[in-house]
């Protein structure tokens, strides 16, 4: 190949340019007009998995045609194929007209891309199966609830209807299971993790499954030494050990192995990992591996999509892959499936090692007793519904009723905060999560505490969005019911939010009383006791201060004499807005005149409490800001 000139004349040596052709990472081959080889680099010899000397001289086989850059697959003897990228240009060899190609391995550009189509078709798949879901579940709601009101009614009357009833249910039930495993593949569906044993919980899983799958499938366990705890929602994982297992029992139709192994494994950085797919760090493995048909390589790029299934003849819903795979993906994990027809199939749940130490064993913990009475309202309880699925308001505000409670009812966000200024008695907010008009639950709720810092607070929704869900889990300050919900869920769990202890660390649950006279304040501690409301004390302005600095975010509102023995009382009045805008604030003081209240006319959410007073009048002004007593009525 002659190489020559420059503008300068100087020459080029041609052992340099050879030098850089052997050095160049991209393979350089040359090839005559019959597509003899005549020359190949170490590079091309990777990407065809020959030596040059078994290349040159013989035909390669790829018509290279001078143009822009194409893609070719070169399929290696005794080894898979590759992509490859390639450049031709014209040239000669040994004063011979010749074709020069610089083929580039693009086979890990072209799996990352893969990877990345297939990430972001999961993530819209998920998308459209969570609003699915939404929609069934408030169709779910009504049909549930309706079915469930009928037989407490009228189910006595009828052994026949009985019958239908029980029917009508199951399958309303089973639907809801199917739209419980769509979110759980879209990864909406909330989580209650606990610090889990894994040991108990596999052993106990594998037992399970050697009675319930058959004779002819073994089943085994292989539990690893000294498993880290991991922090997950055991009736997921559960769900997702079943799952798998039932895939591998329908792979293995004439019997086979079904291996069940956990393990702690330090993960370092996938580098064919999509980003954010898995961290690196402590997890503990649990593996699923049988000795079953395997999946093709086309089916493995489905099976983790909803509704896929390879069972023809209507025995699968093609759910249980989503569900582990949205499991573990919410559950700050991943999940990894590897098959081979005629060898079997092993799917891996990685699960992030849980920071927290065990404290009980999830065995442990005692079920629910779902026989207990449902319960019912007490005297003048009363509850704003805001909902706007008719069917949906209509079931829950006649539930409502029905539990002996007060019922308001709003269909957006401003009715309900209209209802809100103008019904004091108010105790609790049932809002649905999505609502017209650009306000939904969560902003209602966020509002709503601004006017009435104690309002006890329930969101309901037929999936959590990322308002709601933190890494996984409900946010800490959010109480949720999932649609579809019982008569007996719903009775549970606002009896739950009406009798939360308002004196533990919930936001919003303090008093602050600043005063220096100790008979005054001694007054004033046992009356807010007396209403259930537990309180902060100071008795100058500097300690006020300080405690209001530590504490405002657990205050309720302010009470605060005029006269402290350090600096007037209401200098605390810019400190309290500018951490807490919306903090009412109740000043005391034996001189009301008008130029006293003239003075903090112009500040909001802030009433003058004139001494001497009584417990009337302190429960008035409380009842005034929508601070109630959190006593039994």
């Amino acid at each position: 190949m002659n190489m020559t000139g420059s503008s300068n004349g100087s020459r080029i040596d041609q052992t340099e340019i050879r030098f850089l052709i052997e050095k160049n990472a991209d393979g350089i081959i040359v090839v005559d007009e019959g597509g003899t080889v005549l020359f190949a680099n170490p590079a091309a010899e990777q990407i065809f998995g020959r030596t040059s000397g078994s290349l040159i001289g013989s035909p390669i086989g790829i018509p290279f045609v001078t143009s822009d850059a194409t893609e070719i697959t070169v399929h290696r003897p005794g080894d898979g194929p590759i992509d490859a990228e390639v450049r031709v240009v014209e040239t000669s060899w040994d004063h011979r007209p010749a074709r020069l190609a610089s083929l580039r391995d693009i086979s890990a550009r072209r799996a990352l891309e893969e990877r990345l189509r297939h990430s972001a078709k999961m993530e819209a798949i998920g998308r459209l199966t969570a609003g699915i879901a939404h929609d069934f579940n408030n169709l779910l709601t009504v049909v549930l609830g309706n079915l469930e009101s009928v037989q407490r009614r009228y189910a006595n009357l009828d052994s026949r209807l009985v019958h239908a009833l029980e029917s009508a249910m199951r399958g309303a039930q089973q639907a809801a299971v199917l739209t419980e495993r769509l979110l759980a593949f879209a990864r909406r569906k909330p989580l209650e993790p606990r610090l889990l044993d894994l040991d108990a919980i596999v052993r106990r899983m594998s037992d399970l499954l050697q009675r319930t799958l058959g004779e002819r499938i073994i089943v085994r366990a292989k539990i690893g030494a000294n498993l880290w705890t991991v922090e997950a929602d055991p009736t997921e994982l559960e769900a997702a050990i079943l799952n798998l297992a039932v895939n591998a029992r329908d792979a293995m139709p004439s019997g086979g192995e079904l291996s069940i192994e956990t393990a702690n494994v330090e993960l370092a950085v996938d580098p064919e990992a999509v980003e954010g797919e898995a961290k690196a760090g402590p997890h503990v493995l649990i593996s699923i591996a049988d000795s079953g048909s395997g999946m093709t390589p086309d089916v493995l790029r489905h099976v983790f999509e909803p509704f896929f299934t390879t069972k023809t003849d209507g025995r699968g819903t093609g759910l249980g892959l989503s569900q582990v795979y949205g499991f573990a993906k919410q559950s700050g994990g991943y999940v990894k499936l590897c098959s081979q027809v005629d060898v079997g199939t092993t799917v891996k749940i990685f699960l992030p090692k849980a920071a927290a130490h065990l404290e009980m064993a999830e065995s442990q913990i005692s079920p629910p007793n779902n026989l207990a009475p449902v319960p019912e309202a007490r005297a003048a309880e009363t509850i704003l519904v805001v909902e706007d699925d008719k069917g949906v308001r209509q079931y829950t505000v006649s539930s409502l009723r029905e539990l002996g409670y007060i019922v308001f009812e709003a269909v957006d966000a401003t009715v309900a905060l209209d209802i809100l200024r103008h019904q004091p008695d108010i105790h609790l907010l049932f809002t649905d999560l999505g609502l017209p008009g650009g306000i939904d639950g969560k902003s209602l709720a966020e509002q709503a505490r601004l006017m009435r810092p104690l309002l006890r607070i329930l969101i309901t929704s037929a999936y959590a969005d990322s308002s709601l869900i933190q890494e996984g889990r409900l946010a800490p300050d959010i109480d949720l019911l999932t649609k579809p919900f019982t008569f007996a869920a719903l009775a549970t769990r606002i009896r739950e939010v009406l009798d939360a202890n308002l004196g533990n660390e919930g936001a919003g649950a303090h008093i602050l009383v600043v005063e220096d006279e100790s008979l005054l304040q001694m007054f004033l501690v046992d009356e807010l006791a007396q209403l259930g409301l537990p309180v902060e004390t100071a008795a100058s302005f500097k300690e006020a201060l300080a405690k209001f600095q530590n504490r405002s975010e657990h205050l309720a509102a302010a009470v605060i004499d005029l006269g402290l023995p350090d600096r007037p009382g209401d200098e605390l009045i810019p400190a309290i807005r500018a951490l807490r805008p919306n903090l009412p604030v109740i000043l005391t003081t034996g001189y009301a005149k008008d130029d006293v209240r003239a003075r903090f006319a112009a500040y909001a959410r802030l009433e003058i409490l004139t001494k001497p007073f009584n417990s009337k009048d302190l429960l008035d002004v409380l009842k005034s800001f929508g601070i109630r007593s959190s006593n039994a009525h």
